[in-house]
């Protein structure tokens, strides 16, 4: 009886101690976040810098990543004050267990399977298109297509527009999470690519010609 009191203690000490230690943090910080999970089975990461330098590589299971907003206060004229949310610069990943925070840098979250087109070049930076019908209805079919999965080739470039990686599959459709900040997911072939703070282009493979 003795001991089962004992534990009762520890664990509602523990508990008071979690609370008290959130309130200050809360407090502290004034931090609001938004939490996304990336959905897929184990993932390479890679960061990049504004050059297109692969400055880090992590290979990972369980894959998070978190927005922080900044709460700041504002005073209106008659006095009363007003809360609002910032976004901050600064977003934390979490893998498997371990935290990591960054800012600016380029990530590619790329589910294991997925691989580069290594050899990819276009055999010319103009690109002439025709077809087509008229564009309400095109538009309404290229969102069916991207939801049934269409050939298409994604060119990733730094965000100061350096080539950093081609990806591309016979069946890719693309999203924009809510829950990931600054976040593209696309689906290639059934493997999952997420893109976050990156400048890229995602075109169909039929306007690219491959010919030599």
């Amino acid at each position: 009886m003795k001991k089962t009191i004992r534990k009762i203690s520890i664990c509602l000490a523990l508990i008071l101690v979690l609370a008290n230690f959130s309130s200050c943090a809360f407090l502290k910080n004034k931090l609001k976040n938004i939490k996304g999970e990336l959905v897929g089975n184990s993932f390479t990461i890679d960061f990049y810098d504004n050059y297109g330098t692969d400055l880090l590589t992590i290979h990972g299971n369980k894959v998070g990543l978190e927005a922080n907003y900044v709460s700041t206060d504002s005073i209106d004229s008659d006095g009363s004050t007003t809360t609002n949310y910032e976004l901050s610069s600064v977003v934390t990943l979490t893998v498997d267990g371990s935290q990591i925070a960054q800012t600016g840098n380029t990530i590619i979250f790329a589910e294991n399977g997925i691989t580069k087109l290594e050899d990819f070049a276009l055999q010319s930076t103009e690109i002439s298109t025709s077809g087509g019908s008229i564009n309400l209805l095109d538009r309404k079919i290229n969102k069916l297509q991207n939801l049934i999965g269409t050939p298409k080739i994604v060119i990733v470039c730094s965000q100061l527009g350096i080539p950093i990686a081609v990806y591309g599959g016979n069946s890719v459709y693309w999203e924009i999470p809510d829950d990931l900040p600054k976040t593209t997911k696309l689906n290639i072939d059934g493997k999952a690519l997420y893109i976050h703070r990156a400048n890229y282009i995602l075109l169909d493979s039929s306007i690219i010609d491959f010919s030599e």
